[in-house]
């Protein structure tokens, strides 16, 4: 996982604030005027708030800068500059936010034969781009997980798609939806397997979810029995014909996280 964070720079006044700054800084502040100058020049900050300083409006605001380490960090200069943040690896793979360069090789990916026979295509492509650009302002910056790519350790392919979101489909707090699909020429190799049980330890530790749902049409077998590998129950059919499982994340039943639900386009592998 790259690293592109390279140095941290605390101004607290504006005369202190440099001309310029090497790629790679990121400016922590807790002056409404240095925050407002450094999005003037687009020099990637941060706003800190402590007792005698509230009310800072910046994207990237921190309540307890001395605790935030280093990966953070390092995440908080990538949604400044658009990089997206690295989610983790299996043995064989990486899982990683979508950006914008990325759309190509998505098209590229669902245009495999099979990829679409249970799941929605994507929308024609400025459509989709506009969808995309949406989903990186609206559901990464505020949930912090989403919808990611896989991409094969080796050859740096991408050979999936998987996550999690809050769904209009979730019926209970603290409830997301998993949802995947791995590339047609790489299925039976325990590749699902592999990256949804990374999926679901993110969503029990990371991510403090309380349950997963997952929908597949009944004739998806693969999808099925992939879901029960994992430890979901089937819960009911639903009106549409879909089959709804759902997975317990233990020791997270009784906690009310007071997660939004968002409606976005229907994925169901």
């Amino acid at each position: 996982m790259l690293n592109y964070l390279k140095k941290l720079v605390r101004v607290s006044a504006i005369e202190n604030l440099q001309p310029d700054y090497s790629e790679g800084t990121l400016v922590l502040s807790d002056s409404q005027a240095v925050i407002d100058e450094c999005l003037r020049r687009e020099q990637p900050v941060a706003g800190f708030e402590h007792d005698g300083v509230t009310g800072l409006k910046c994207e990237q605001l921190l309540l307890d800068v001395d605790d935030v380490d280093d990966e953070e960090f390092e995440n908080i200069y990538r949604r400044c500059v658009d990089l997206p943040w690295d989610i983790s690896e299996t043995s064989r793979t990486v899982i990683r936010e979508f950006s914008m360069p990325d759309l190509d090789d998505l098209f590229e990916l669902y245009s495999k034969p099979g990829m679409t026979d249970y799941m929605e295509p994507l929308f024609e492509y400025e459509e989709e781009k506009k969808y995309e650009l949406n989903y990186i302002q609206y559901i990464y910056k505020l949930y912090g997980f989403g919808m990611w790519l896989v991409y094969d350790k080796i050859s740096k392919d991408l050979i999936g798609r998987a996550g999690i979101e809050v769904r209009e489909t979730c019926t209970e707090e603290g409830q997301a939806e998993l949802g995947f699909c791995i590339s047609s020429d790489r299925w039976q190799q325990g590749l699902a397997y592999e990256v949804c049980s990374e999926i679901v330890r993110l969503a029990r530790e990371e991510y403090d979810l309380s349950s997963l749902i997952a929908r597949c049409d009944p004739k998806n077998i693969a999808s099925r029995k992939l879901l029960e590998k994992l430890g979901f129950k089937l819960e009911c059919h639903q009106d549409d014909g879909d089959l709804r499982y759902r997975l317990p994340l233990e020791g997270k039943e009784e906690v009310n996280y007071g997660l939004k639900r968002l409606s976005t386009r229907s994925n169901s592998y």
